[in-house]
Order: C-alpha cells, then sequence, then structure tokens
C-alpha cells in the first residue's frame, strides 16, 4: 500500500536537517502525500496506520533510536536519512533522499524489522516498561567501584557477576556497547539478545546468546553501591542496592524500511572493524 501520511524528525541544532525537512515537505505534498516535520526534541508519536504512514528521520543514530522507541508501539516504519557521524541505521545520505524517496512512497521497499526490549525494575518504576532498541545495560555509578549482581535466565539462576556492569543487548545493539566489551555480533536479523559482561572480575564470565523469548533478571546484592540501568544510553535510572531489573523480549519491533541489500550489512561491519567509523548500533 502506498504511503498517505509522512512524519520528519529531524535533528536538533543541525540546520542543514531542518533545511531539508522544509524542502521533503514540498517534495512530498507535490506527490500527493500529506506531511509535515517536527524537531526530535518536540516531536510527539501521533496515532499512525503502519500500512499507511512513514517516519522520516533525518539525524544520526541517536536520534533513530530515541524516534524508535517512541513509533515501535505503532507499528509505524522508519526511513533514516544520515545527519549524524556514523549512520548504521540509516538508509540514504542527504543527497540521495530526492531521487530515492518516490520508491518508498510507493512501497518499493522491503521492511526489515528489529526485535526490542522492554526492562521492569521491581519496587522502582510504576511499571510501565523501559524500551530498547539497543541495550539494557546495569552499570556502576559514579563511584569507581565494580558491583555485584546474580543473574536468572527463565527463573534459573545462572551465575553471579563482579564486574563494572552487565549489558543486555539484540542483534541491533551487537555492535554498540556490546562490541566494546567483548561481546559476539549478532547479524540484524537474529531473534535473540546476548549477555555481556562488562570488564568482570573473572575470566570465566563469558558472553552468552540468548533464545528470542529469553527472559533475564538481575539482580544486585545489598553490599553494591550505585548502579545505574540505561535503555540505548539514552534514558537513565539510579538503581538501590538489592534493585532487581527484568529484561524481556518486547512485544513490540522497530520497522525500517530498506531498498539496500540485506548484505550491505557485511560492508558496513567491514568498514566499522576495519576502524573506518566509530561504535554505533547497526
Amino acid at each position: 500500500m502506498a504511503i498517505q501520511h509522512v512524519e520528519i524528525v529531524y535533528r536538533d541544532h543541525h540546520p542543514q536537517a531542518a533545511e531539508l525537512a522544509q524542502t521533503l515537505i514540498r517534495d512530498i505534498e507535490r506527490l500527493g502525500v500529506a506531511a509535515r516535520a517536527e524537531s526530535a526534541t518536540t516531536w510527539q508519536s501521533p496515532e499512525m496506520h503502519e500500512a499507511e504512514s512513514l517516519i522520516i528521520v533525518l539525524g544520526g543514530d541517536g536520534t533513530i533510536l530515541a524516534t524508535a522507541r517512541q513509533c515501535a508501539r505503532h507499528g509505524t516504519p522508519i526511513l533514516g536519512v544520515n545527519f549524524g557521524h556514523v549512520g548504521f541505521l540509516t538508509e540514504l545520505q542527504p543527497d540521495e533522499v530526492a531521487a530515492q524517496l518516490p520508491y518508498y512512497l510507493r512501497g518499493e521497499c522491503w521492511v526489515d524489522e528489529r526485535m526490542m526490549l522492554n526492562a521492569s525494575i521491581s519496587g522502582v518504576t510504576d511499571g510501565s516498561p523501559i524500551p530498547a532498541l539497543n541495550d539494557i545495560v546495569v552499570v556502576r555509578g559514579d563511584q569507581p567501584r565494580i558491583i555485584r549482581l546474580r543473574v536468572w535466565i527463565n527463573n534459573e539462576f545462572y551465575s553471579s557477576f563482579t564486574a563494572d556492569g552487565v549489558i543486555v543487548a539484540t542483534a541491533t545493539g551487537s555492535t554498540a556497547y556490546n562490541l566494546a566489551a567483548g561481546g559476539p555480533i549478532l547479524h540484524p536479523t537474529v531473534r535473540g539478545s546476548v549477555l555481556t559482561a562488562i570488564a568482570p572480575h573473572l575470566a570465566v564470565d563469558r558472553p552468552l546468546v540468548l533464545e528470542p523469548d529469553a527472559t533475564v533478571r538481575l539482580e544486585l546484592t545489598e553490599a553494591t553501591g550505585a548502579a545505574i540501568i540505561s535503555a540505548d544510553g539514552q534514558i537513565t535510572m539510579d538503581l538501590p542496592s538489592g534493585a532487581s531489573v527484568t529484561i524481556t523480549r518486547s512485544p513490540h519491533t522497530t520497522r525500517f524500511l530498506r531498498r539496500r541489500s540485506q548484505n550491505h550489512f557485511f560492508r558496513i561491519l567491514s568498514e566499522k572493524l576495519s576502524g573506518n567509523s566509530e561504535h554505533g548500533g547497526v
């Protein structure tokens, strides 16, 4: 089905992104499609019909991560245009948009669907899950001391970790903090997660790849000092000693529109590992 409505979310404090947003509104409306634009800071995801709507993000991976968490519940697809430093999640460069956009509006593309995570904190939040596309991280606070966690997987005790923290990453986030911490790279189509300790005290604390519907529970011991939970490196909360964090597969996914080959992932990965780019989710 052809797209009937487009939301354009552009990176804050980036004049070129804001300028392109206004140009795109005119181009899209000339094609008979309704469009509006707003900065990433003020944009709120409206109720949208996933088969008829599209979100174009003019920004980097951080802008896309923030937008993805907002629109995932609607299933609205995202088309990313790179105005960041890396742009692993983006599809187009700014100078490609004018020529390529009509194809996406006509539906001449495929959907790259990415698994997401939810985190809940026992006794701390209001019960609403914290969503993430890249990862959920429990890490030490501002004091230079390790934390101690007990880890359960599917309600079975797995291990006790003494480390700087623990990452639970999706395949999308496996190339971000997880990779920097020595975790494995998962292809974006993998419906699973990876559990990786950050600077573990014992070398036996190896990364573990989990099945898609695994439930991970991280419990801070009473002896642990200040700790923090982070979702996609953007949502952060303090955790008291004894707090318990449960991480599950989200019922929602992030849907990207693509025209390039699925094998494009390997070219991006090659460039990344050769040192030509910075860390970021793929």
